[in-house]
């Protein structure tokens, strides 16, 4: 049964998942750094009987334990595949309809569990679940290639080369987005977890925050979907809705420019998820 599940899950998301362990953790624990003391305290009562995958006691009291919950669903009954991305098209436009069929899509979901984690009337584990969800989400409407679409699963079915960088057998510009480019913009040994450097990573949080500003989801949605337009999709040969044929050899320009822009998006989807904490549970 559960391989089936894995199978269907799969099958229903076209693009994967988002940041991996070690971008949605440096989002998570950026986030922690900056929320105020009321705001943290509500989180940490969010958290205090927090449960895994499975229903029973996680052990994680912090945003950046929490912020891989959604992904660890995955093969599960309440995976949620499709709250991950949105289908923007690369080039052109197209309605929200089939960008975001049902309201099944990371911008309007989190927009939508915003509003139940700031209910002080709805039931603990429902906000508690609305927090872990609200994590993760930031995370991803700041990867690039979940903001945007080119008829190839947003670029999981681009085979890419990375001039310079040993990956993990083949890759595809949506995973390398996900986790290459993200060691690559952090220099942290461990795939796992945040740098041990997160103070100097806050601060140049705060300053990116301060140039680039809260703003909302719909324009998170936008700046994402322009930087993949502009940079994400911008190798050689790239073609409106059709993909490359051949594995697409990254040069080593793209791969730092890629990685300098996962950096900026990291440190400041933590600020902009510390922002939106601070205002809905915190009165910040």
């Amino acid at each position: 049964m559960r391989v089936a599940l894995l199978l269907f899950a799969l099958a229903q998301a076209p693009h994967g998942l988002a940041f991996g362990p070690q971008g949605h953790r440096t989002v998570g624990a950026i986030a922690g750094q900056l929320l105020t003391a009321s705001a943290r305290a509500e989180v940490e009562r969010l958290l205090a009987d927090d449960l895994d995958r499975f229903g029973n006691p996680s052990g994680r009291h912090t945003l950046e334990a929490v912020s891989v919950w959604a992904d660890e669903l995955s093969g599960t009954t309440q995976a949620r595949p499709r709250w991950h991305y949105d289908n923007e098209p690369v080039c052109g436009s197209a309605s929200m309809a089939l960008i975001c069929p049902d309201g099944e899509c990371a911008s309007a979901q989190l927009q939508r569990l915003v509003g139940v984690l700031s209910d002080r009337h709805a039931p603990v584990r429902t906000r508690n679940e609305a927090l872990k969800w609200v994590v993760h989400l930031v995370g991803d409407l700041h990867q690039p290639l979940h903001a945007a679409d080119n008829r190839d699963r947003g670029g999981n079915e681009v085979r890419v080369v990375l001039a310079g960088v040993r990956t993990r057998g083949h890759e595809t510009l949506h995973r390398a987005w996900d986790n290459d480019f993200v060691y690559l913009a952090l220099g942290a040994r461990s795939r796992q977890q945040p740098p041990a450097e997160l103070d100097v990573l806050v601060r140049e949080a705060q300053t990116l925050l301060g140039e680039a500003g809260v703003g909302d989801v719909p324009q998170w949605l936008s700046e994402s979907n322009h930087l993949a337009r502009n940079i994400a999709y911008a190798y050689p040969g790239f073609a409106c809705g059709a993909g490359p044929r051949s594995d697409i050899v990254l040069d080593e320009a793209y791969v730092a420019r890629a990685a300098a822009l996962t950096r900026e998006r990291l440190l400041l989807g933590g600020a902009r998820l510390a922002a939106l904490l601070n205002r809905s549970l915190g009165g910040g």
